[in-house]
């Protein structure tokens, strides 16, 4: 890897970003700014003010020059106009890679503000920056970032910065940097779903950022409905409406509160009168940005809105990415049960970004194995036995393996599309997505949503499921070993603590969605990679329950 270069307006973080990444990578640290103010022996604003820009520009050209000389691989810090000049911007293209670090000149503002405050309380000699005289300095980064925005968008990389801290930018650019992931091998995988009209799910790290030129292939009209929750608004919404926008599109933004609560009546009404409020038409696309809660949710108000609109699936966790984004199951939760009011809607796009779980909390990433676990028990041993064989880097994510979980999520969106286009409205085969969710649902029903993460209790269903299949003699105790022990090396819960009482699980699994002539039909492993769909005898589920929870 050559040099690496940090762009971006002032008050982007490049210099807090930039010592991280020297230290995490063990590369030297260059700061263009200050080097020109080591050599020149004044601040850049006495510089700028003495001079004025075009003396600056020069000498700051000439600094870049020099820099690129230092030992390679060195993380080297611009100024936030290094780009005005065609030569720097030449000349950063031919000896490294540019990153793009990404901010709301709202947010750099505040920054510049509270360190030109920082400065001043500790007693500093203070020059007032020129982006911060005037009075109106939000209006000069504003047109400062109008006229420098497409040669910052010249870089390799683009980081969007919102809302994230130093580290986890850090981190991003860290593996987008990853020299053991050739471009070639992270290019979009795309897997085009034969359901009805079809349509195309692609896995594309950094995918969210080309949002825009997907929709436009889609030919909707410029409006658009996006949907995301609180959790996930700051991270992405600032950046998709610049980028949105400048791509012709008018989108509207709702923002749900975050958690499974939101998967309710009220929240469904809601969305109907926003939608009814700004008269939203029958060709108007919904998007839906972020986990399942909001999949779910936003899939069923597109599924019954006009009688149906064109839904967008962007799905931000790994549980969604590689499950509920995928098969057009869409609805809400009612209070006797999780799921039991929705329909079958099909999406005109997934868009999965798998760069989007470097954001999420790491509880809420770890969940989302449990339905890749899953996959490799019902219908792929090789995957399982991937699984296995990186679990701690998975796991650890401290240095996501790009390839890696692009190659994983991109599979298990395979596996789900062959099986729900054999069967796509569950009336048979399909069941076999399930495995783990009849005590799972239950679990997450009777404790209250929430307490439980849903792929926290669909590992320990997974255990159930596999304890009641080797009682029932269909499954080997190794291969339930290897099951219950690739979870926890993932994270995942195998054991049940808490004070849900045995009972209440199983009459809450009368009301799963298996249920024929009230017998639950359980999914159960035959081998890994194999399973199949049948009752069990009543004293047979009572027992391994009660006695998994602890009860006599």
């Amino acid at each position: 890897m050559r040099h690496v270069f940090l762009i971006g307006l002032s008050g982007s973080g490049k210099s807090t970003v930039g010592r991280l990444l020297a230290q995490r990578l063990g590369r030297p640290l260059l700061d263009v700014d200050a080097l020109i103010e080591q050599e020149y022996g004044e601040r850049i604003p006495a510089i700028f003010a003495r001079h004025g820009e075009a003396h600056f520009r020069s000498l700051e050209a000439r600094i870049l020059a020099q820099a690129i000389q230092q030992p390679s691989n060195a993380i080297i810090v611009t100024g936030g106009g290094i780009v005005v000049l065609p030569e720097n911007r030449a000349l950063m293209a031919q000896s490294g890679v540019r990153v793009f670090l990404q901010v709301d000149p709202l947010i750099s503002l505040r920054r510049l503000q509270a360190q030109h405050a920082h400065e001043q309380q500790s007693g500093q000699v203070v020059e007032v920056r020129p982006l911060l005289s005037g009075p109106d300095p939000l209006a000069n980064l504003q047109k400062m970032l109008a006229v420098r925005e497409a040669w910052y968008q010249e870089a390799e990389y683009t980081c969007f910065t919102q809302g994230k801290q130093a580290e986890q930018v850090a981190l991003e650019i860290m593996t987008m940097l990853d020299d053991s992931t050739s471009p070639e091998q992270v290019t979009s995988m795309i897997r085009r779903v034969h359901i009805g009209a079809g349509y195309d799910a692609v896995v594309e790290w950094g995918g969210l950022s080309r949002l825009a030129t997907y929709l436009k292939q889609l030919q909707l009209p410029p409006r658009i409905f996006l949907v995301t929750d609180s959790n996930i608004h700051d991270f992405y919404i600032p950046a998709l409406l610049q980028q949105l926008t400048a791509a012709g599109f008018e989108p509207q933004v709702y923002t749900l509160p975050a958690g499974e609560g939101s998967k309710s009546q009220q929240q469904l009404f809601a969305l109907y009168d926003w939608l009814l409020e700004h008269q939203a038409e029958r060709r108007e696309a919904l998007v839906a940005l972020g986990g399942g809660v909001v999949g779910d949710l936003v899939g069923f108000v597109a599924a019954t809105y006009l009688r149906g609109v064109p839904l967008i699936q962007v799905p931000t966790s790994l549980l969604a990415q590689v499950d509920s984004a995928i098969g057009g199951k869409t609805g809400i939760n009612h209070p006797r049960g999780k799921n039991l009011i929705g329909a079958f809607y099909h999406p005109r796009l997934v868009l999965a970004d798998p760069a989007t779980l470097l954001s999420l909390p790491t509880r809420s990433r770890i969940e989302g194995w449990a339905e890749i676990v899953k996959y490799g028990i019902i219908l792929d041993a090789e995957l399982f036995s991937l699984l296995e064989e990186h679990a701690n880097a998975l796991r650890d994510f401290s240095q996501p393996p790009v390839a890696l979980l692009c190659r994983i999520i991109a599979r298990c969106i395979d596996i789900k599309a062959g099986v729900i286009e054999e069967d796509e409205r569950e009336q048979g085969q399909r069941a076999i997505l399930n495995y783990g969710h009849t005590f799972g649902h239950a679990l997450e029903n009777v404790s209250g949503y929430g307490e439980w993460l849903h792929g926290e209790a669909i590992s320990i269903g997974m255990v159930v499921a596999a304890e009641l299949a080797q009682e029932a003699g269909l499954f080997d105790e190794q291969d339930a070993m290897r099951q219950n022990q690739l979870l926890a090396a993932l994270g995942l819960p195998i054991a049940y603590t808490g004070k849900v009482r045995a009972q209440d699980i199983l009459a809450a699994m009368q009301l799963d969605k298996k249920v024929v002539g009230k017998r639950v039909r359980w999914i159960m492993p035959r081998q890994i990679g194999k399973v199949e769909i049948t009752p069990l005898p009543d004293e047979l589920v009572e027992r391994v329950i009660t006695t998994f929870m602890g009860e006599k």
